[in-house]
């Protein structure tokens, strides 16, 4: 027995084909490019269409096994225009795109920030699909001549079965989805000049949406009896891969941004989420919610602190042959320093999204050693988050572990750090492909291999490495951390 897991993203897309037991038996993944300047980042879908089915092919020709079923996860906002012929109408804006943000504020004018809130879950930005959707249909044809609209999750599965199902936390992403009636609101929709008819029929993760057309097993090389299972937003199934089934359990992903995942026992109190920018969005598992907290400077504050503050370290490790982040990883092991960093170099996440704002370093003496600096940026991005979960316990989150995926959580100093700031257990998982690996649950469920989605998660979601707090580091971090609190409110907003 084999499942599938698809992850369409905005740089490239991938399958990986694992086992019922979550063995990979066989993996392809493709590049695309994106467009835009001046502010605009797109992808073509003619393109992304093209590489989707390259390697859902090279799974057909190339994996060892049959595969039973699949599902998708992809980016989320971004849309795809068909007209009546099945041909894309304009690119797709990705996360970064500035358009849309006149729309917000008008969309904020117009309903208000907390009706926005109640109806869809989200804080409004122009980041969430709305926004874009009417600066598309005021400066673009697309809206106005399309068929149908689909998000790439949605558009994998209309390209495979014909059918067109979109899971509720793909939908949620649009700032346009009812999160209690788990359907489209056509008052929100109708501003962007959109019917819900020309949108995928919002269903849960892991229903079975149908079996693959002949047209396309013939095509693909793929199993003619192969289900397409309904799948959802690539963070919120690479939670689900990584384990997240627990609501005392919160799961971080560290990479170019850092976003944490937490389970929430309800909506909780709309204007307080909307003055910190928390997110009330629908999991991919059950009937659940989830909230998130983002940290937007993370590896790429540690490649500039590389690249400018350290460069003469990471140019000796160049010529030696050594990995410079392996490098500072020894020099900073058991090192505490005075040194304070804001890691808010251009953006900021939660508890105040901003992207106009700057970092701070502070505490530097004649006597500061280049390693006491990485270590403060590393801690830096610690305490940011540990500031956002303080204020979103308030919604009644009470987490007792942190599963860490991502880049950053290959550096045992960063999860040793977190599990020593926030007083709980910080653990891995063995497998780096989450995202896919909570597809695969999700086909594997709807297949009957496993009798729930929790089984699921207990028998394949393996932990790799277990970090618990260290007592000798606590007065050291609270006290620490109290000084960081206090700079945040004195500095973030210059």
């Amino acid at each position: 027995m084999a499942y599938a897991g698809l992850d369409v993203g905005t740089s490239g897309c991938k399958i990986v084909v694992y086992d019922a037991g979550g063995r990979v038996i066989f993996q392809a993944a493709e590049t695309y490019r994106e467009y835009g300047e001046d502010g605009y980042r797109e992808i073509d879908p003619d393109e992304v269409r093209e590489k989707v089915l390259k390697v859902l092919k090279a799974a057909g020709e190339g994996c060892p096994e049959e595969i039973l079923a699949m599902a998708a996860a992809s980016l989320g906002e971004s849309v795809v225009c068909l007209d009546e012929r099945g041909k894309s109408l304009c690119r797709s804006m990705v996360t970064g795109d500035r358009r849309g943000g006149e729309e917000c504020r008008e969309l904020i004018r117009t309903l208000g920030s907390e009706r926005i809130m109640e109806i869809t879950g989200l804080p409004a930005s122009e980041m969430y699909g709305l926004p874009k959707y009417i600066w598309m249909n005021r400066n673009t044809e697309a809206v106005k001549k399309a068929a149908h609209i689909f998000f790439y999750e949605d558009y994998v599965g209309y390209l495979l079965t014909g059918k067109r199902v979109v899971s509720h936390s793909s939908a949620s992403r649009s700032m346009a989805f009812d999160i209690r009636r788990k359907e489209w609101n056509r008052e929100l929709l109708g501003l962007a000049g959109i019917v819900p008819e020309k949108l995928s029929e919002p269903k849960p993760a892991g229903t079975v949406i149908g079996t693959i057309t002949e047209e396309m097993a013939e095509k693909l090389h793929l199993p003619a009896a192969m289900k397409v299972v309904v799948g959802g937003h690539d963070q919120s199934c690479a939670a689900f891969g990584s384990g997240l089934k627990d609501p005392h359990v919160g799961e971080c992903g560290m990479g170019t941004c850092e976003f944490m995942f937490l389970m929430l026992p309800d909506m909780g109190d709309p204007q307080y989420m909307i003055d910190h920018d928390f997110t009330c969005v629908p999991y991919v598992l059950g009937n659940h919610y989830l909230t998130s907290l983002e940290v937007t400077t993370c590896g790429v504050l540690k490649n500039w602190c590389r690249d400018t503050i350290l460069n003469g370290i990471a140019k000796e490790c160049e010529e030696r042959g050594e990995n410079f982040f392996a490098h500072m990883e020894k020099r900073i092991r058991g090192l505490s320093t005075e040194v304070l960093v804001l890691p808010q170099f251009g953006s900021s996440g939660n508890p105040d999204i901003n992207c106009r704002v700057s970092g701070t370093v502070t505490g530097l003496t004649i006597h500061t050693k280049p390693e006491e600096i990485y270590l403060a940026v590393l801690e830096g991005m610690a305490f940011q988050m540990k500031l956002s979960y303080d204020l979103v316990k308030r919604l009644g989150v009470a987490v007792r572990r942190m599963i860490c995926t991502g880049g950053g959580a290959r550096s045992d100093v960063t999860l040793q750090l977190r599990a020593d700031l926030f007083g709980m257990e910080v653990v891995t998982v063995q497998s780096e492909e989450t995202g896919t690996l909570g597809c695969m649950l999700l086909a594997a469920v709807a297949d009957g291999a496993y009798g729930s989605m929790e089984e699921a998660v207990r028998r394949v979601v393996k932990t790799a490495k277990v970090f618990r707090p260290d007592a000798s580091k606590r007065d050291y971090y609270q006290r620490k951390y109290e000084r960081f609190r206090r700079l945040y409110e004195a500095m973030h907003l210059f």
